[in-house]
């Protein structure tokens, strides 16, 4: 029984160095062979102008993005679209990689403002359009990057992000549950280009 104390002490004293030896960086040898500190990388959990770039990259979205702005928890993003184009078919699954992105992954971002825009300088409407007057939509604004077609407004507040799954197969352009959800409005450049839009409604009949 008198060597148990002592052993006792040693055991401690040995965990306490593995723990403490956990906590530092691996050691890792360089090209030179002089050991080098290799920290664990943390995954990021808020949104700022140094990581913005780089998170959007790794959501490999199929829409090309052409603006994207972080300020004060709101995140907007612009997607590019090519005039005379539909929408891409990918683009509801686009904007749920967006939204998991800010609300679940990120605790910065309170509101997401989406955007579909064509290009200023691709803005001139078709020959068919049948504007009087040969109008175009083209700016002589050269400040001016884009003509919007679309956008959506969504919060984290939104009770509907826990349906969040579902939108990557929904049709938000003609469903008006989903263009609610997504507070979804149309500009009068999208109707020169594309006509009103159909809606329909998936609510469920009254009994």
């Amino acid at each position: 029984m008198r060597m148990a104390r002592p052993y006792l002490l040693s055991l401690v004293l040995v965990l306490a160095v593995m723990a403490g030896l956990s906590l530092l960086p691996d050691m890792r040898k360089s090209e030179s062979g002089a050991e080098v500190a290799v920290f664990r990388p943390s995954a990021a959990t808020r949104l700022t102008n140094s990581n913005l770039v780089d998170m959007m990259i790794g959501l490999q979205l199929a829409t090309p993005i052409m603006r994207v702005e972080w300020e004060n928890s709101l995140l907007t993003v612009e997607f590019k679209v090519k005039a005379g184009r539909e929408l891409p078919a990918e683009w509801t699954r686009d904007v749920e990689q967006l939204l998991r992105l800010s609300f679940a992954r990120m605790e910065n971002v309170n509101r997401v403002l989406i955007r579909y825009a064509v290009p200023a300088h691709e803005a001139a409407l078709p020959s068919n359009a049948g504007l009087a007057g040969g109008e175009r939509t083209d700016l002589a604004d050269s400040t001016v990057k884009s003509r919007l077609l679309l956008a959506a407004d969504i919060r984290r507040t939104d009770n509907w992000l826990a349906s969040l799954g579902e939108l990557g197969s929904a049709d938000p352009l003609h469903d008006e549950i989903w263009r609610e959800r997504l507070r979804m409005s149309f500009t009068s450049e999208w109707t020169k280009w594309y006509g009103p839009v159909p809606t329909y409604s998936t609510r469920p009949a009254a009994e």
